[in-house]
């Protein structure tokens, strides 16, 4: 029989966690689907024994699968991922609790666009936290009335996510190279990226998640993160922080073209914050993003000042932020002079851009930010070592 979604749940000890999990979604899912449900050598006996018991309904099918060894998160989720034959394969975490009509959600968000490749739930992951005294059912309601929204995002995050089966067709599995847990999802989002799907998050679903509740007494975390982290940077480059002050002139420059090239910089793994002044090209990106003309990435911060942005505020910003910019990106020359000979203190990388379409790095070489995205990210990484 085939299935709309199989739904793919990694389960390693922790028994409270995951019958709250496996309940939530009988409870919440109505879209008839398979879950897969695949064991990484729990020692619990009351792990083995609710999954021993679990039967699945006439909406909800269920496979288990019990490994010998714990093989770490990506061994793990392949094994489910390689049972799945449906037109969506969803992720999950044993410490997840998923609300009404979450997978519906992420499914109609997924059909927008065939670019969309991953669709990541609304979260307390991200931020969204139900108020003091609100259930998390209470404020997934709340949510529902942004059904068919997204936001891009610069990579999908493992714990909640939905999958297009010609994602997995493209690109494979999650990289096993990653032992233990971390990093696998971001290489997995940047890889299908590469074959040209985006990662998104629906508005309108909302999953909770427990965080770091499957892993917090994992042996050995630190030295697991830090292994995986050189893997991962050694094959996408460090993320990097940059600031960027919106140019005075540009007011005729194309808003939709202008917010696409903060974008396809943000996709390069960079932080983007852009400061600008009403009339400028990203105050009238972040107007069109209110409007619903223009789709918002999680990875491009706008702020907008009411009057002109003084040299001496940026110098400031650039000198006392707690993590250091690797760039920063001013219009003019005089905030760059400063700002070079004060690099001892604040170790950026200073840029200067002319207008809204050319930055001059380094010994003046001209780069086109509507073109040359890629090589710019590169030419940051080279000079931050």
């Amino acid at each position: 029989m085939k299935y709309a979604c199989d739904i793919v749940i990694l389960s390693y000890e922790s028994p409270g966690l995951l019958k709250k999990c496996v309940e939530s979604v009988f409870k919440n899912t109505t879209i008839p689907c398979r879950m897969i449900i695949v064991d990484n050598a729990s020692r619990d006996p009351e792990v083995k024994e609710f999954l021993h018991q679990l039967e699945g309904t006439d909406k909800m099918a269920v496979q288990k699968v019990f490994s010998d060894e714990n093989a770490g998160f990506a061994a793990g989720m392949n094994k489910g991922m390689k049972l799945a034959d449906s037109p969506y394969v969803c992720l999950l975490n044993n410490d997840c609790e998923v609300t009404s009509g979450w997978l519906r959600e992420m499914m109609l968000v997924a059909e927008i666009s065939s670019s969309i490749g991953i669709v990541n739930p609304q979260s307390n992951t991200f931020g969204s936290v139900p108020v003091q005294g609100t259930t998390i059912h209470e404020h997934a309601e709340l949510l529902h009335k942004h059904s068919e929204k997204y936001v891009e995002t610069g990579h999908a995050i493992g714990f909640a996510c939905l999958i297009k089966s010609e994602v997995i067709d493209s690109i494979g599995h999650l990289d096993e190279v990653y032992a233990g847990v971390c990093y696998e999802d971001s290489d997995f989002s940047l890889r299908a990226r590469a074959a040209g799907f985006i990662s998104v998050i629906a508005e309108g679903a909302y999953v909770f998640h427990v965080e770091q509740a499957s892993r917090k007494n994992l042996p050995g975390k630190k030295r697991i993160y830090e292994t995986n982290r050189k893997k991962f940077e050694q094959r996408w480059g460090k993320a990097l922080r940059v600031l960027m002050v919106d140019p005075e002139a540009g007011r005729s420059c194309d808003v939709i073209n202008y917010y696409g090239a903060l974008k396809k910089l943000a996709n390069q793994r960079i932080y983007l914050t852009v400061w600008t002044v009403s009339g400028r090209p990203a105050s009238r990106a972040a107007d069109a993003i209110k409007e619903g003309l223009l789709v918002r990435h999680t990875d491009v911060a706008l702020k907008i000042f009411k009057r002109k942005i003084k040299n001496s505020a940026i110098i400031l910003r650039v000198l006392t932020k707690k993590k250091k910019y690797d760039a920063v990106i001013v219009p003019g020359r005089s905030a760059a002079a400063v700002l070079r000979v004060l690099k001892p203190l604040h170790g950026a990388e200073i840029l200067i851009l002319e207008n809204e379409f050319d930055l001059l790095c380094g010994k003046n070489r001209k780069m086109s930010l509507f073109g040359d995205s890629e090589s710019i990210a590169c030419s940051l990484r080279e000079k931050r070592g």
